[in-house]
């Protein structure tokens, strides 16, 4: 289970899958994506720091939490993206993201899409929901997992050739040109192993 002093929350399903409430639980802090901080709240924890353009606060909330709200007026980015620049200017770069699920699908794809982003400044960077992880490789790797856990790979350049050892159904220079393509794998042991040839970032989607 990845460990984490810093998590981001973000606005999306609260997490309920005992691995997500774990990692909750253990964070030095919590940096909620604006609504996430009523959530939080009603969880029993109070934020560490809320961000965003604080639309979504009510004026009573707002005062509640006045010590430790940043306001970002900005359009250009989301509020998860918002939460991750203010983490990495304060120094906090041991993240998991919570909360980033969920709701609104095109939110969901749109965070997700945003962890490769991210992983090119903070490498060791992970989302977590209530049904796996994803965790980004920017360069060939070996990932610790469990034999006949489900796996699946999403790659961010439709040139990059992506081979596979360790999986049921191995990946043999394959360039992932839609996401489906390399999702539902199954792991056969405790580890697998992606070579990855160009520039590009793969998403891997282990579920618990």
């Amino acid at each position: 289970m990845p460990t984490a002093k810093t998590v981001i929350l973000c606005a999306g399903d609260f997490p309920r899958h005992p691995v997500p409430l774990a990692i909750l639980e253990q964070a030095v802090r919590v940096v909620c994506c604006d609504s996430a901080a009523e959530n939080l709240l009603a969880w029993g924890r109070r934020p560490d720091c809320v961000i965003g353009d604080l639309d979504s606060l009510s004026p009573q909330l707002q005062a509640t939490l006045q010590s430790c709200l940043v306001k970002v007026a900005e359009q250009e980015t989301n509020d998860l993206a918002k939460a991750f620049r203010h983490c990495l200017s304060q120094g906090w770069d041991d993240l998991v993201i919570l909360g980033a699920t969920g709701r609104r699908e095109d939110r969901t794809l749109g965070n997700i899409s945003l962890l490769a982003d991210f992983s090119l400044s903070c490498p060791q960077i992970e989302m977590v929901t209530d049904f796996g992880r994803f965790l980004p490789l920017n360069s060939s790797g070996t990932v610790a997992c469990r034999p006949g856990q489900a796996v699946s790979i999403f790659s961010f350049n439709p040139q990059q050739e992506i081979t596979s050892e360790g999986l049921l159904y191995p990946l043999k220079k394959l360039r992932l040109t839609r996401w489906w393509q390399a999702t539902l794998n199954t792991v056969m042991s405790n580890e697998f192993s992606l070579t990855l040839t160009g520039q590009g970032t793969v998403l891997v989607f282990l579920q618990h």
